[in-house]
């Protein structure tokens, strides 16, 4: 919620909005600092990984409104500041970085079953999979895109961007093109999926300058679930409102 200017935290890059990994919630992280010392914490900015970034390699986007703006993508009609009883605020708190609103899933189910729009799961997650992928999650994923279909030429690739690392994006933010925002709902860390997306759900009508891709072309897309939420393969034990408990409701 605050950073000293001129402090530790700041030196090393701390900024407010940050989310503090490791700790379900304030009990666990007030006992951590009364010792032992030293002490290590790791924070992860929700903006990482966006297109919004300035003409100093920064992103343009605070670690401050990438929050906000996940804790406002709740259920339509309640939630947080848009009415509805104390018992709905509750159970809705947190669920824009942790959850998914009716609104996204119903969209994804209407998708799902739109012409053209095909999603292949060619490799199951290994182990157990405790929490799926929902809106407001943070996505980190290998992507290989292609035009047309899986022998079409690449357009876009993980392995294309800058360091060559997973891309981060929030899912349901519309940080990727439709087709793979709702192409990679319910997923598991590890998991990879085979998506077939439609003019519609891509490109559309206008193509893509940048990429070079004309009107009304057929996108085929193989992405890799590398990290949900900062949990990776073999670490998705536990369900959600286990891992998260203690986030999900007001404090």
């Amino acid at each position: 919620r605050s950073v000293r200017p001129d402090g530790e935290g700041w030196r090393a890059g701390a900024e407010r909005g940050m989310i503090l990994l490791d700790y379900a919630d304030a009990k666990s992280v007030v006992k951590r600092i009364a010792g032992p010392y030293p002490l290590e914490l790791r924070l992860y900015n929700l903006a990482l990984g966006g297109d919004g970034i300035g003409d100093l390699g920064r992103s343009i986007v605070t670690a401050e409104d990438a929050l906000e703006l996940a804790a406002s993508t709740t259920s339509s009609g309640t939630g947080i500041g848009k009415g509805g009883s104390d018992a709905d605020k509750e159970k809705k708190f947190g669920e824009g970085v942790f959850g998914r609103s009716n609104a996204s899933v119903n969209e994804a189910a209407a998708a799902k079953s739109s012409d053209g729009f095909v999603i292949d799961t060619v490799r199951p997650a290994k182990g157990k999979c405790g929490m799926q992928s929902r809106r407001g999650d943070t996505m980190q994923i290998r992507y290989e895109a292609r035009v047309g279909d899986e022998f079409g030429p690449v357009y876009d690739s993980s392995e294309f961007r800058g360091t060559g690392q997973p891309y981060a994006y929030m899912l349901g933010n519309n940080d990727v093109i439709k087709g793979v925002d709702l192409g990679t709902y319910d997923m598991c860390p590890g998991e990879v999926r085979e998506l077939t997306i439609p003019p519609e759900l891509g490109y559309g009508e206008r193509g893509s300058k940048l990429f070079r891709i004309g009107p009304n072309k057929k996108l085929w897309w193989r992405v890799q679930l590398v990290e949900l939420n900062f949990i990776k393969e073999g670490e998705n034990d536990n369900p959600r409102d286990e891992l998260y408990e203690g986030l999900t409701k007001p404090p």
